[in-house]
């Protein structure tokens, strides 16, 4: 079984050293039936600035030598719950996701990586659907970037608010196919081991 490690860093982009120790992860909680506690571990450094989550099987799958042999649609999904400290006066933004996946699919299946951020103070959740269609068997990667203006910064002066990240992966054979060689699709890459990352933006509240 390989290992999968998500890195989280928390990039400061303010021009205060001061500043950005006063950043800081207060922990973070794992929901789902893709990082149970069975499945998944957490570590934050001491100085709150960064975070790691252990993922030893997050994988949906299908089909001849899978754990599922007899379905043909399989899901699973991971909460994330960021707990962080805002300094007062300030308020922060995600402003770039980078998605990293694996997939191994015959032609006759298709997987879907759907991921979602909920930061407080946002009234919209962003969302994105990467859908990924066989015969693959390859890395990919999808990278969700706010638009310039339109950032949606979290609310002002709540000094302990939690960033939500929810990810879903569902693989399914296609309909009316008779192949049903193993098909499944893993939240991070392989080779590269790096699952995520997060930037965040901060600013003075308006």
């Amino acid at each position: 079984m390989i290992n999968k490690l998500l890195v989280l860093g928390v990039m400061v982009l303010f021009g205060s050293e001061l500043f950005a120790q006063a950043v800081t992860i207060r922990g973070v909680r794992l929901q789902g039936t893709g990082c149970g506690p069975a499945t998944a571990s957490v570590s934050v450094t001491p100085d709150g600035q960064t975070m790691s989550v252990l993922f030893d099987n997050y994988a949906a799958e299908v089909g001849v030598g899978s754990k599922n042999p007899g379905s043909t649609v399989d899901r699973k999904n991971c909460n994330v719950l960021i707990d962080v400290d805002v300094p007062a006066g300030y308020q922060y933004a995600l402003t770039q996701t980078d998605y990293r996946g694996f997939a191994a699919l015959p032609s006759s299946a298709y997987g879907m990586h759907r991921f979602t951020q909920i930061v407080p103070g946002q009234q919209i959740p962003s969302m994105r659907e990467a859908q990924i269609r066989g015969p693959l068997a390859n890395n990919y990667e999808v990278v969700v970037r706010s638009k310039p203006g339109r950032v949606p910064y979290s609310v002002c002066n709540q000094r302990q608010q939690t960033i939500n990240l929810l990810s879903e992966l569902m693989v399914a054979f296609l309909p009316n196919t008779s192949d049903r060689s193993m098909a499944t699709i893993n939240l991070d890459s392989v080779d590269t081991g790096v699952a995520s990352s997060f930037i965040l933006s901060w600013r003075q509240c308006r």
